[in-house]
């Protein structure tokens, strides 16, 4: 079996030591750090699969959203190194809106962005509509992402595309939203531009925007 077969193999059987045993393996013998956040990434797919089919519970998403996490601490200054310096592709505030704290989903996809190229801005959890106003302002960030798992986050997502709209920001921004339940039905009921329930995939649409100029 590869390193790179290995790796997502721990990862889905969540055996934390080992991943983060291999993943510094990996650096010490010259593996780009993007591409072993790519096979992490693979692992957590796999659990969240395991997760929809309910051989794995929320317990094993919190572990592998964590694991995820500390293994970008390890690979973070690798990450900085192969990043040109001044690289931005664009400037992202994202937060799980109010009414919801969950953040498993929302913490991989602001990793997965940092290590593509972007200026992040992670509000949190149960943010308010103000807060992502002031931040969009502060920041003149061009991309706003909304997280969240409860039904109840809708009602979130909504008013904070409302409350963008109000501060004239709505045109300025395009808003990508993101979590397990969410789907077109949603994306149109909060305003916003696109959704996913993949956060690599999430970070490939908003690449595209940035390749076709939108934003």
């Amino acid at each position: 079996m590869s390193s790179d077969e290995q790796l997502v193999e721990y990862v889905t059987e969540i055996e934390e030591e080992k991943v983060y045993g291999l993943v510094r393996k990996m650096l010490e013998e010259g593996r780009d750090a993007k591409s072993i956040i790519e096979l992490l990434r693979k692992g957590v797919d796999i659990i969240g699969e395991r997760y929809n089919k309910k051989e794995y519970f929320l317990t094993e998403l919190v572990m592998a959203g964590e694991m995820f996490q500390n293994s970008a601490k390890i690979l973070e200054p690798a990450l900085k190194k192969e990043r040109k310096p001044g690289e931005s592709l664009g400037t992202i505030v994202i937060g799980t809106v109010k009414g919801d704290v969950h953040d498993i989903g929302k913490n991989i996809f602001v990793t997965l962005l940092m290590s593509a190229g972007f200026e992040v801005h992670d509000l949190g959890v149960d943010i308010p509509p103000e807060a992502f106003v002031e931040k969009v302002k502060e920041t003149k960030a061009n991309i706003v992402a909304y997280s969240g798992l409860l039904t109840i986050a809708l009602e979130g997502m909504r008013n904070t595309t409302d409350a963008l709209t109000k501060a004239d920001l709505r045109d300025k921004v395009k808003i990508i939203i993101g979590g397990l339940p969410i789907d077109e039905m949603w994306m149109k009921e909060a305003k916003a531009d696109a959704f996913t329930t993949n956060a690599f995939k999430g970070v490939q649409i908003i690449k595209q925007w940035i390749k076709e100029g939108v934003v």
